[in-house]
């Protein structure tokens, strides 16, 4: 299960059970009728224009003998008065089945199991890149195979033409460029942090904002299915960032397809500057830069 968008709805009068259970929830109404399989979920919820860390139930509430089906949200390290307002909410990995349990005391329990679980998951400090080992060539290929399906259902062409592939990776593993994520569950995200004049920044339809200077870039960026929304694409860029400072290296340069709107707001919103238009191995990119600031 992933959701690539914010689901959005208003908070409703509920029966303030999660409240007496020291679990305040916000019962949400979506506004576009969602399929979820029942259960509880690490989720983000936006609200007043900031974002939360949240945990989230769908069901019946079989455990208080209840029917109807519900969305509920606790937000975590936190209690808002969010009764009447219009939030947004974006599950991200799924915690629990849905569940009767034989007493309302082990329900409590488990809500508090959840919690822990649903905090820890949308830490993006649980995640710590390596160098990935031989044996998870693999399990990279599984990442980047998915990120290749969810541009194609998105109708771009990046990645259609069997690129990445394997020998690409073991390269990048060959040249130690080569970089994993992994998390709690294991390998999470995959990414090339590439030093070095890269060829196809040469020419530019456009300006670059540094001259011949050195450089770092990010290639091949891919995110597992069951791990979008942790914000771990992200954190390779703060890492990418953090290395290249320890080399002296200024400038950070990356491109990225005209239609991969998720990547160009992840670019836009670390900070790059749109320079031009490069030509690539499989067509054209948007080019960015920017200076890497002193930490």
């Amino acid at each position: 299960m992933y959701i690539t968008d914010y689901i959005t709805g208003t908070v409703i009068q509920g029966l303030g059970n999660g409240h007496k259970f020291g679990f305040p929830t916000a019962n949400v109404q979506p506004d576009t009728p969602v399929t979820l399989e029942k259960g509880a979920y690490a989720t983000w919820v936006k609200y007043d224009g900031k974002r939360h860390k949240g945990m989230l139930y769908v069901g019946t509430r079989p455990t208080l003998n209840l029917h109807e089906l519900t969305y509920e949200i606790h937000v975590i390290d936190a209690s808002p008065r969010l009764y009447g307002k219009k939030i947004a909410f974006k599950p991200v990995y799924k915690i629990a089945e849905e569940k009767k349990f034989t007493s309302q005391k082990k329900l409590i329990e488990a809500l508090f199991d959840y919690k822990g679980t649903a905090k820890m998951m949308l830490s993006p400090s649980r995640s710590h890149l390596f160098k990935p080992r031989l044996d998870e060539i693999n399990d990279i290929m599984r990442i980047i195979g998915q990120a290749k399906r969810r541009m194609k259902k998105s109708g771009l062409d990046q990645w259609q033409d069997g690129y990445p592939d394997e020998e690409t990776i073991r390269n990048d593993k060959r040249k130690h460029q080569a970089c994993i994520v992994r998390n709690w569950f294991g390998p999470a995200a995959y990414a090339a942090i590439v030093f070095g004049k890269d060829p196809y920044y040469e020419k530019i339809d456009g300006q670059w904002l540094s001259y011949d200077e050195p450089y770092v870039t990010v290639h091949r960026l891919a995110v597992a299915d069951e791990f979008l929304g942790l914000d771990l694409a992200k954190h390779i860029l703060r890492f990418a960032e953090r290395k290249a400072r320890a080399k002296g290296v200024r400038w950070f340069r990356i491109d990225t397809h005209h239609d991969n709107l998720p990547m160009r707001n992840l670019i836009r919103d670390f900070g790059f500057t749109f320079c031009g238009v490069v030509q690539v191995r499989d067509g054209k990119r948007m080019a960015y830069e920017k200076i890497i600031h002193n930490a």
